[in-house]
């Protein structure tokens, strides 16, 4: 039981552990986490999770039976499984212009390692989302002296600013999750916030 509130920490920090006993929260004006349905391949109906902020859609579907909770103050969505034995969070940063940020991976590299002092990158590669390119890197690290986990942490640049996706889990079940991670980048959309595709929507936390 140690091990998983270790690896729920290394994701989503200390602040963000209340999720676990609040977990109705009323996003900000500029950051709204709601659902909505639309309609899918031959007629069939589809749930979609939708992030609004800054005059922007970020439209997804989360792995299935995992919650997914909105941090307004740090702009960042955190998706969790039921025995939070690994998550994935998500942060959009929107920048002044409309122009699309060039994606420096040895910049992208320094970040990662100021961020996780005494961290290895082990693999990088491209990954794609809404029509866009991305780089991933897979990243070790020894948590607390006690637990070895493994984060992949995709960097996805498109018109106006960037995604952040990671994904961590204890580095022995890493592996486990990539087909989970994929899928939520797969299932990715970024939309004018002025698009209308909902025939119904809730807003507020969501589980």
């Amino acid at each position: 039981m140690k091990g998983l509130y270790l690896c729920a920490r290394a994701l989503m920090g200390p602040a963000a552990l209340a999720f676990f006993v609040a977990p109705t929260l009323a996003a900000a004006d500029d950051f709204r986490l709601f659902m909505e349905t639309a309609r899918g391949a031959e007629q069939s109906v589809v749930t979609n999770y939708v992030l609004v902020t800054e005059g922007r859609r970020f439209v997804f579907v989360p792995p299935p039976k995992w919650s997914v909770r909105p941090d307004a103050e740090n702009k960042t969505i955190h998706l969790l499984p039921e025995d939070l034995r690994a998550g994935i969070s998500f942060k959009v940063t929107l920048e002044q212009n409309t122009a699309q940020p060039e994606l420096k991976p040895e910049e992208l590299r320094q970040e990662i390692l100021d961020r996780y002092p005494h961290a290895a990158i082990t693999n990088e590669f491209k990954c794609y989302t809404s029509g866009a390119e991305g780089i991933v890197f897979d990243v070790r690290r020894l948590l607390e002296q006690k637990t070895m986990v493994s984060s992949r942490i995709a960097f996805v640049a498109f018109g106006g600013g960037t995604v952040e996706f990671e994904l961590t889990a204890n580095a022995e079940r890493i592996a486990d999750y990539h087909f989970v991670f994929g899928a939520l980048l797969s299932s990715f959309r970024i939309e004018p916030a002025a698009t209308k595709s909902a025939i119904s929507g809730q807003a507020g936390g969501l589980k």
